[in-house]
């Protein structure tokens, strides 16, 4: 109701005696008849009716001012309430207006009824600023059954509990600030005079303004709140009928102006300014007429966008919401050519960077053909965007093949079974049949829709009916479906480890059973050992993967050999199929080669044990499950590497051939000499039910542990004072050991000098590096010290000679990088000499035989040649 107002309200109240008792108040239409008792001290007094509640009388307030007394003691005076909305109000009664030392003397509630319905004014949610999140319903009067309003929240109750002043505020407080679209259904709602309450425009319910930006009214500290264009922000102190304004805050450029007043309202104690239209600048919050804070509105930015436009009716609707503003609650929908809801996401959060991506398969959600659009809402604000039309057409007819006809691999290893698709990104295939006593299906979605799905069987896995265990995808970005219609299944798994032989294969498009598109064949081959053999390498190589192994093979730092210098590395190569699937080593994965679970020690075993224990000795076991492996398991090879100084011996006390922590602790010493077995073990031998092999097959090798040393192919080493002169030898410490070459001048030799260089032992155990004499004289001599690796270091004497005696070598040296350092030790005055230099060149041709071990890598079938260039070639992609 609008009342007219006085400039100001009147205070009445004062430290007087009470001029009027036994003030009461009878309504009846539009008129309250006040009675009161009076001192008899007064010429007049004013009757009232307190509208606005706060127990003074106010200017403005229906009134009778100043009726004339005399020497009356009872006052008996009607005051017009026309205007007055219905509800319970409070009488009182004024001497003297003009005077606000006279008393103010308030009595009885009286209840008007202006026989209207009331009214709902407003309905907000919002937070108030300790934090708790409210429902305010303002009504134009006081109403009953409280109990009777029904909060929705997307058509769904919440429960709350309503509480209401003698005004027309109703609050209930809920847990959290909720979000989406809430209504309160205010059907069975009466005023106290029994009329039905009429909700917003009439409707039995009404829409709640979610306002997600609180200011806090109470003037303070002023500072800045921040809110997205869209947001609703509530401005409250939590006191009914405040004045408040907003403003563009002069002191920011280029602000549009903007200016707008109001108040809480009577029954209402909180303030809302919708900033959907407000230009993105900062606005002051005046509360009662003071400002209390300062509003910066600013752009969410959110937006949609869809990965592809035209997609088919057996696809997916893919794209990605963003917005400025991380973690907040959106929703995605998909809207047809009219904007009517096809499909909704329901509420879901953006991440800490701000985004969503949304996947909406239209086959699973029922979306038709046509014409869409993908609607991205922000539940807090209500801002919403709009993608491009994405076209939604009949997808052709799909069809699945192999891109094979024979899939072959060993008992034991991961198939990997080649699916190509067109104009479908789902397939089935079948394993097997319940007559081969095999029978899984299995269904693949080609994720990245290249036309291709490489499916995994794991067949050391045959006994297994865990799908996620059996089978995989060789593209991350490919999947095995487990939910739908004749989904990913074992029907038949086998009781012992599956039987080589040939497997049915077939594939049919999409989930659904029926005819097989094509067929193929899977080929189970026997599981065997083809080779074993060792190698060695310097002691500080490093081998993590694959990648380290063929690298020191380019650099022929790792080389094949049967006598291996303490210190150096022991690699054991074994090629096994079977293997890849027990050890987890499909590609080149670190395997779990030595676990007990996959079956090391009871379906395959690899032991290392002495051949030379010399008499009443019992030989020495290495632990070989200290050691690390590579494996390349597209070629069925594994590297098992160890250093020779680190392994963990011990003797084998009882005899049994198998390491066992229990015996005796043993040291390894020179010319230890070791076999290196690795076995298959058969049926009869294997406890559990997965022998790969039906009797046992075996590979050995062979080597001897011999004390590193390096030696100078002459002593003493000649040069003349030129660049380029050589300093060479051998080393028996594995290719690729760095050795440092020092060579220092000794004896009476000034100025003193120090030259240094790193080589490396090359391939045929030689080295070999320049040094630069020119700054020497001729008579000069140096000692030559060669160290590196776990070998002593040897040392040479040297000349500086007018000629060197040369031997041409059908042996091929390796030179290496080399850095040469001189440091002149002693500055001594020299006399001059004129030496006329005769350099009398001598060649002396020799021809040396050197015995060398060829480097061997691959897989051959039958007969192994493991030669450098192979295991390049024979790896797959």
């Amino acid at each position: 109701m609008v009342f007219s107002v006085f400039a100001g309200t009147v205070a009445l109240s004062g430290t007087a005696a009470a001029a009027a008792t036994n003030v009461t108040g009878t309504a009846s239409g539009d008129t309250v008849l006040v009675n009161a008792t009076l001192a008899g001290t007064e010429d007049n007094a004013t009757a009232y009716v307190d509208t606005n509640g706060n127990g003074n009388f106010d200017a403005g307030e229906p009134n009778t001012v100043n009726s004339s007394l005399g020497t009356a003691t009872e006052l008996n005076e009607s005051v017009d309430v026309s205007g007055v909305a219905g509800g319970t109000y409070t009488v009182g009664v004024v001497t003297n207006v003009d005077d606000a030392s006279e008393s103010d003397d308030q009595g009885a509630s009286v209840t008007i009824d202006d026989g209207e319905s009331p009214e709902l004014i407003s309905a907000v949610h919002y937070e108030q600023p300790g934090g708790q999140a409210v429902l305010e319903l303002s009504f134009s009067e006081e109403v009953v059954d409280t109990n009777t309003i029904q909060l929705y929240q997307d058509e769904s109750p919440v429960s709350a509990t309503y509480t209401q002043n003698n005004k027309g505020q109703v609050v209930a407080q809920t847990s959290s600030l909720l979000t989406g679209d809430l209504e309160v259904n205010l059907e069975d709602v009466e005023d106290t005079d029994g009329n039905s309450v009429t909700g917003l425009d009439g409707d039995e319910n009404a829409t709640v303004t979610v306002a997600t930006v609180t200011v806090d009214g109470d003037a303070g500290t002023i500072g800045t709140t921040d809110a997205y264009q869209g947001e609703t922000v509530a401005v409250t102190n939590d006191t009914l009928d405040v004045s408040v304004s907003i403003e563009s805050d002069d002191s920011q450029d280029d602000n549009e102006g903007f200016f707008r007043s109001g108040s809480t309202g009577a029954t209402s104690a909180v303030y809302t300014f919708d900033t959907t239209d407000r230009e993105t600048e900062r606005y002051n919050v005046s509360f009662g007429g003071s400002v209390v804070e300062k509003v910066q509105v600013r752009d969410l930015g959110l937006d949609v966008t869809v990965d592809d436009l035209n997609i088919t009716d057996e696809e997916s609707i893919e794209g990605t919401a963003s917005s400025n503003a991380g973690e907040r609650i959106i929703e995605v929908n998909v809207l047809d050519d009219d904007g009517d809801e096809e499909f909704s996401t329901g509420e879901v959060e953006l991440d800490g960077q701000g985004e969503y991506d949304f996947d909406i398969n239209v086959t699973a959600e029922d979306i038709d053909t046509g014409d869409y659009t993908v609607e991205v809402v922000d539940k807090g604000s209500g801002v919403s965007v709009e993608s491009d039309t994405v076209t939604i057409s009949e997808a052709a007819d799909g069809s699945a093949d192999f891109a094979t006809s024979v899939v072959t691999d060993q008992r034991g290893d991961v198939f990997a079974i080649p699916v190509s698709l067109d104009n479908t990104d789902i397939a089935t295939v079948t394993i097997g049949t319940e007559e081969q006593g095999y029978l899984a299906n299995v269904t693949v979605e080609d994720g990245d829709s290249d036309g291709e799905v490489i499916l995994l069987w794991d067949s050391s896995e045959s006994t297994n009916n865990n799908v996620d265990t059996v089978f995989d995808v060789d593209d991350s970005d490919d999947d095995i479906l487990t939910t739908g219609d004749d989904a990913t299944d074992i029907t038949n798994n086998t009781s012992d480890l599956i039987d080589s032989g040939d497997y049915d294969l077939e594939v049919r498009t999409g989930r659904s059973a029926g005819d097989a598109d094509n067929v193929a064949t899977l080929v189970i081959e026997e599981a065997g050992v083809q080779t074993v053999q060792t190698w060695t390498a310097a002691g500080s190589a490093s081998f993590k993967d694959l990648d380290d192994v063929n690298a020191a093979l380019e650099d022929s730092e790792l080389t094949q050999d049967d006598q291996i210098a303490f210190g150096d590395k022991v690699i054991v190569q074994i090629v096994a199929p079977g293997l890849e699937g027990f050890t987890g080593a499909q590609d080149d994965e670190t395997p779990n080669f030595f676990a007990t679970s996959n079956g090391y020690d009871d379906s395959y075993r690899l032991t290392i044990n002495q051949t030379n224990p010399g008499p009443n000795r019992d030989p020495k076991i290495l632990n070989v499950s200290d050691a690390s492996v590579v494996a390349d398991g597209d070629n069925d090879t594994y590297f098992v590497v160890f250093n020779t100084d680190e392994i963990d011996a011990v003797r084998d006390s009882d005899d049994d051939g198998v390491y066992d922590s229990n015996d005796p602790a043993a040291t390894l010493e020179d010319d230890d000499a070791f076999n290196v077995e690795f076995k298959l073990v058969g049926e009869d031998d294997v406890s559990s039910n997965l022998a790969l092999v039906e009797d046992n097959v075996t590979m050995m090798d062979s080597y001897e542990h011999i004390e590193g040393e390096h030696d100078t192919d002459a002593d003493p080493i000649n040069v003349t004072n030129a660049e380029n002169q050589t300093v060479s030898g051998t080393s028996n410490v594995a290719p690729g050991t760095e050795l440092t070459v020092r060579i220092k001048s000794d004896g009476d030799t000034q100025p003193r000098f120090l030259k240094t260089a790193t080589v490396v032992v090359s391939e045929n155990n030689t080295f070999s590096t320049d040094f630069d004499f020119s700054e020497q004289n001729l008579g000069d001599t140096f000692l030559v010290t060669v160290s590196g690796g776990e070998a002593d270091e040897v040392e040479a004497d040297g000349n500086v000679v007018e000629a060197v005696e040369t031997t041409e070598e059908t042996t091929e040296e390796t030179t290496e990088e080399t850095t040469e350092e001189t440091t002149e030790e002693t500055t001594e005055e020299t006399t001059e000499e004129t030496t006329e230099e005769t350099t009398e060149a001598t060649t002396t041709a020799a021809e040396e035989t050197t015995e060398s071990q060829t480097p061997g890598f691959g897989v051959v079938v039958a007969l192994v040649a493991l030669v450098a260039a192979a295991l390049l070639a024979v790896r797959r992609d």
